[in-house]
């Protein structure tokens, strides 16, 4: 099975425990939600910490990030389709914005992101640069709980942020420590280093992502995405010691007797917040 972890925040009290979200997935995909703390060996910053609980998510928002790029025009019936996909089946914590050179429009809740969606058309797609770094950090800063999970459908090109993909992971964390999943879109064309420069991004904050290999697969690719997604589990951690910077997170799963599962790949958020740090209400 397959473990993706999510967003890592640290509650601000005085015995400084961390919340993790995380998602656990067997081979074929498919989630798994009945993990257990003693499946589970974790540290912080290189030293041991007790898992304390293991819980499912709750009222988690989905925030859907649309790419309408010029470059998108290829590929702009799949995306969108996509897009509505996701919203059916998302829930009511649903939000959708879309960017360009910057985000250029945002809705709030199932009713206005399915307006919103209603009005984008080809014609939207204007001539111009990419902004999907800055935009994923303008959407972190806007949001006020750290169990929020970001979608991103795009081609994963990105040609005018001001950060990189190295400098977009620990502002997210900074942020409110959401979850990046991404459904990219390029199988019309060559591959690139756009693929190795995004993909830090999902995979640094825990999230997944899916690379349909033709229009075809599009909606396949988005409902394993989405089985991710939805399924989130609250992983509770103590440090033992006080955490006062960013630090490195490992999560490893274990057998029974206490051994590395070998079977197990673990994706998790690569580092948590202090608790000196801002910080989002992960509950």
């Amino acid at each position: 099975m397959f473990l993706v972890g999510a967003t890592a925040q640290i509650a601000r009290t005085q015995a400084c425990p961390v919340s993790t979200s995380i998602r656990a997935l067997d081979k074929q995909g498919l989630p798994l939600v009945n993990l257990t703390v003693d499946r589970l060996r974790a540290e912080i910053g290189g030293t041991p910490a007790k898992i304390s609980s293991i819980s499912p998510g709750k009222d988690q928002r989905i925030v859907l990030l649309l790419d309408a790029s010029s470059s998108m025009k290829r590929v702009w019936g799949p995306s969108m389709a996509a897009a509505k996909q996701l919203m059916e089946g998302a829930g009511e914590n649903f939000d959708v914005a879309w960017f360009q050179d910057r985000i250029r429009g945002y809705a709030t809740g199932r009713s206005q992101s399915r307006h919103l969606l209603e009005q984008l058309s080809p014609d939207s797609l204007q001539s111009g640069g990419t902004a999907l770094y800055d935009s994923l950090i303008e959407i972190a800063n806007s949001l006020k709980a750290a169990n929020a999970a970001i979608v991103v459908i795009s081609d994963g090109e990105d040609n005018a942020s001001i950060h990189s993909s190295e400098a977009t992971v620990p502002l997210l964390i900074r942020a409110s420590s959401p979850s990046v999943f991404a459904l990219v879109l390029d199988y019309d064309r060559e591959r690139n280093l756009r693929r190795r420069y995004f993909k830090k991004i999902p995979t640094d904050t825990g999230g997944l992502i899916e690379y349909p290999p033709s229009s075809s697969k599009v909606s396949e690719a988005m409902v394993e995405l989405m089985a991710a997604v939805k399924n989130q589990l609250v992983v509770t951690l103590q440090p033992a010691q006080p955490v006062t910077k960013m630090a490195k997170l490992k999560l490893e799963p274990i057998d029974p007797n206490g051994k590395p599962q070998r079977d197990i790949r673990l994706l998790h958020v690569a580092q948590v917040a202090g608790c000196d740090l801002p910080s989002a209400d992960l509950h």
